[in-house]
């Protein structure tokens, strides 16, 4: 038969068991903290790119993307409505101004020039006979008042005989009135035909004016064939390259239709469009920084679209140097346009991890530690990024979005070298 136990040793039994549990749980949170630390990330930093933050400017800026296109683009159109007969040039051949591009069949022009020409001399000789016939009919006229004046002069002597004779008793008062009556006719007469003669010349002139007038306006229709005879060996203005046919050889055009581009190929521009929601940002003059393959140029913006496309505002930036070489018509590239300047504050690298303005948490090297910090950034450029707060001069930044993403649990992580 059992015995029952004594109360001391079920108390120091308890204790015992007491005593063994806790040891056991002490033992456990010791071996997870000593895991914990034991299982700390631990990288290399230089397997990961980091930026040591500095002082010295940054440009505010945002980004858009942006082509290159030629400086200028000349149309290359008909003159006269006429069929093709040739096309000298391909795509992609370089142009200058004297090159014919396209022989076009102008026979008509030659024909039509050839009639222009024959009426312009039917009309040349026409002007001269009337110039000779004026010059006869005023020759006579002058004649004729000249006799009128002779014979005036007569009537005036014979009317100063006739008075005369009446005054001393040898005539009579009828042949005085007679003489004064033929007399005062010739004057009456001549006066006539001197408004006729002045009527005459103004009329001469008027026809002749007018004759010469029919020949200007046939004059303007020859130089008119002219120039449609030597604008049909379509030519370009500017040297550049031909980037597009528009027409073929037989194909029938009409005055003023598009048949080819010529673009610039020494001088580009940028054409790129922006979100409207940056349409307060953007205006003339506005500075940019073009990137081309890690290589940055400098340009201005020259114009901007009135109008918006798609929820776009289209604009032109003009490069400082727009013959660098490194611009290629198509090329697409990234585009900053500056907002403003920050003459010096704390900056570190533009990379990937940067998505504008706003809060950010960052690794930045403390120690042996990568720690994750609370850093506020600012506006950036191509190189650098504004550090508003959180990072001082000359500490470590680790400067990728992977990283940050792959740490992203962790507080603060173990570096080496």
């Amino acid at each position: 038969m059992d015995r029952e136990l004594s109360k001391s040793y079920i108390r120091s039994k308890k204790k015992k068991t007491i005593i063994k549990v806790s040891s056991i749980i002490v033992a456990l949170v010791l071996l997870i903290f000593i895991g914990f630390y034991l299982l700390k990330p631990r990288i290399n930093l230089q397997h990961i790119p980091t930026s040591i933050a500095n002082i010295g400017p940054v440009e505010n800026s945002f980004n858009t993307n942006g082509i290159v296109e030629p400086y200028y683009q000349e149309l290359l159109t008909a003159a006269i409505s006429s069929d093709i007969l040739e096309i000298n040039f391909s795509p992609g051949d370089m142009v200058t101004p004297g090159d014919t591009v396209f022989i076009t069949d102008i026979s008509e022009l030659i024909n039509l020039r050839n009639s222009v020409n024959h009426e312009i001399a039917i009309k040349r000789n026409r002007i001269e006979r009337n110039r000779e016939e004026q010059h006869k009919n005023r020759i006579n006229l002058i004649n004729r008042l000249k006799k009128d004046s002779i014979n005036i002069e007569q009537l005036k002597s014979s009317l100063k005989k006739e008075e005369y004779l009446f005054s001393i008793g040898g005539g009579s008062q009828q042949k005085v009135d007679q003489a004064k009556i033929d007399y005062e006719l010739a004057q009456i007469d001549r006066k006539d035909k001197l408004i006729n003669f002045e009527s005459f010349n103004k009329l001469q002139k008027l026809d002749l004016e007018s004759m010469e007038l029919e020949l200007e306006l046939k004059k303007q229709e020859l130089r008119k064939i002219n120039s449609g005879i030597k604008n049909a060996f379509v030519q370009p203005k500017i040297k550049g390259m031909l980037t597009s046919l528009l027409v073929e050889p037989g194909q029938h055009v009409t005055e003023g239709q598009a048949m080819a581009h010529v673009s610039d190929a020494h001088r580009f521009k940028i054409s790129g469009n922006v979100s409207t929601r940056y349409a307060n940002k953007i205006y003339l003059g506005q500075n940019a920084i073009i990137n081309i393959n890690d290589s940055v140029l400098h340009g201005q913006v020259t114009s901007i679209s009135p109008s918006v496309d798609n929820g776009s505002i289209n604009y032109t930036i003009n490069p400082v140097n727009p013959s660098n070489r490194m611009l290629r018509p198509k090329l697409q590239v990234e585009v900053r346009l500056v907002l403003s300047v920050v003459s010096s504050s704390v900056r570190i690298q533009n990379r990937d991890y940067y998505q504008g303005p706003g809060n950010y948490e960052l690794f930045v090297k403390n120690g042996d530690n990568l720690e994750k910090r609370q850093v506020r950034l600012g506006g950036a450029n191509f190189d650098y990024v504004e550090v508003i707060s959180g990072i001082s001069e000359g500490e470590t930044v680790v400067v990728s979005s992977a990283f940050d993403k792959k740490y992203k649990r962790y507080n603060s992580v173990l570096c080496g070298e």
